[in-house]
Parts: C-alpha cells; sequence; structure tokens
C-alpha cells in the first residue's frame, strides 16, 4: 500500500520532542484507547471502521489516547497504515477534529503522521476544557510506578536521543527491535503480579495537581471502570479485544460525556454494534 500525500520532516524530529499539552474549545469529545491494529487485526480494524462510520459521527472531537497501533516503527515506515489515515482524514473533513497520543507500543508516531491523518498530536500528557471541568489525558503507562523495569525501559524509549537514532536505523533494524522488545515484554509479563502493571493513584494525583485537574481518562491498563479516588476521579478506557485473547469476551468500549458534562464509560461486545 502506498503513502499517498504523506509530508515527512526533514531531518526526522523525535517524537518525544512534538505534540501539543492543551486542547481548547471542546465541544463534545468521545475517546478511545488500546486498539492494537494491525495486519493480523481484522476484526478489529473492521470494528473501528464501523465506529467511524457509526457512533463517533456524533461527537465533535476524537481522542485516541494511545496504543492505536500494536507497534510503530516511525512515520517513515506508515505505508500500511494508509487505510487508517484514510478513513480519519474523510473522518476529520466532515467538521471534526482529531487527536492521536502516543502510548507504550506506538510511541514513535509523530507529528507527521497525525497530520496525514488530518489530526493533531498530543504530548504524553494533555489537558482539555470542556463544560467548565478540566480533564487530564494520558495514555497511563507512567503511573504503574510499581513496575521498576519497565520504568526504566519507558524512560530509554522516550528519550528524544534514542528516538533519534533509532530513526537513523534502517526499516528492517527497527522491525527487528521491536519484535525483540515485545518478545521480552511478554516473557516479563508472566512473573509480574497485576499490582505491579496497575495504575498507582498516589503517582496520579501528583500530575492532577501540576495540571490542576480533577478528572483523568487514560487508558493502558486494559481494566476499564471509574475510580474515585476523593480529590480526584480516574476514568480507565477500555482495550479493543475482538479476538477474545486472553480469556476476555470480545469486546470494545469508549468514555464520552453525559448530559450533566460527566464522562461515562460505553462498553460493547461483538464485532458491529
Amino acid at each position: 500500500m502506498p503513502i499517498t500525500g504523506l509530508s515527512l520532516s526533514r531531518p526526522l524530529v523525535a517524537p518525544a520532542l512534538m505534540g501539543v499539552e492543551c486542547v481548547k474549545d471542546v465541544r463534545n469529545p468521545v475517546f478511545i484507547a488500546d486498539l492494537h491494529l494491525s495486519g493480523k487485526s481484522k476484526r478489529t480494524l473492521l470494528s473501528f471502521w464501523w465506529f467511524l462510520q457509526t457512533r463517533a459521527r456524533r461527537f465533535d472531537e476524537l481522542f485516541i489516547l494511545g496504543d492505536f497501533f500494536e507497534y510503530w516503527i516511525g512515520d517513515d515506515a506508515c505505508s500500511p497504515a494508509e487505510p487508517i489515515a484514510k478513513a480519519l482524514r474523510k473522518y476529520a473533513s466532515q467538521g471534526r477534529r482529531v487527536f492521536l497520543m502516543q502510548g507504550n507500543r506506538d510511541f514513535m508516531l509523530g507529528e507527521d503522521f497525525a497530520r496525514h491523518c488530518g489530526g493533531t498530536l498530543l504530548k504524553t500528557q494533555a489537558v482539555i476544557e470542556v463544560r467548565g471541568q478540566r480533564m487530564l489525558l494520558s495514555h497511563g503507562d507512567e503511573w504503574c510506578t510499581l513496575d521498576n523495569e519497565y520504568q526504566a525501559f519507558r524512560r530509554q524509549v522516550r528519550d528524544p536521543a534514542f528516538q533519534t537514532a533509532g530513526l537513523e536505523m534502517t526499516v528492517e533494524e527497527r522491525i527487528a527491535f521491536a519484535k525483540e522488545a515485545r518478545a521480552k515484554s511478554v516473557q516479563t509479563k508472566s512473573v509480574k503480579t497485576a499490582e505491579m502493571m496497575d495504575v498507582v493513584d498516589e503517582a496520579v494525583l501528583a500530575d492532577c495537581r501540576r495540571w490542576d485537574a480533577r478528572i483523568v481518562i487514560h487508558g493502558h491498563t486494559h481494566k476499564p471502570a471509574h475510580h474515585d479516588c476523593g480529590t480526584f476521579e480516574r476514568f480507565v478506557l477500555p482495550d479493543w479485544n475482538l479476538h477474545g485473547e486472553h480469556g476476555i469476551k470480545p469486546r470494545r468500549g469508549w468514555i464520552e460525556l453525559d448530559e450533566a458534562g460527566r464522562p461515562k464509560l460505553v462498553m460493547r461486545h461483538g464485532v458491529f454494534w
């Protein structure tokens, strides 16, 4: 699949240096995360396309909060994602705004591809103000602070110097690195507790205070829920698992705002709606 209309920055810029951290004039948003799109996830691809054609049309802004793709080795190697970019461009062309955030799988996603989708790249943490409420958005992996090994890996791969060096590698070398990192992740997960891989509320609270936000929306953990933490509320997005992997019933979902402007978790099962 050829890349059509993609304009790459020259020289290529480390994605960690890109993105916006504040989005204004948000009216009616919808939030999704953890679709893990790839050539092997055909049911999820179909379900996402159907979502854009149906339910997503009710909203003015689409926020994709990380791990949109199973892996991402650089905007200069994004040709397999051209059908997804085309679908997002069409969605944005109808008067809507699209925002993409990097996750732990697609941390090399940059402004060039976000722009190619008709969207805007967000920083790893970003705030929005909607209906009088200030909300903090994140993929969420930075708050899994009990997992020291993962946090060390995260610091490494999000370092601008590391990313710049990675972009100088060949596509084949990047693919090999991604496969090796994925294999190691699968291996280490088997010996980690659920607590280690979950978000620590004290870490979230520190960022809530820094951003002056009382509502947090994130993904990453694949544990959709609403947590009332007293001084702030934390809403966790579901992953899109249409193949029933890991013993979980096929599902996908999103977060939207109710009539009072409060986040509401919406879950669906099956490929279509």
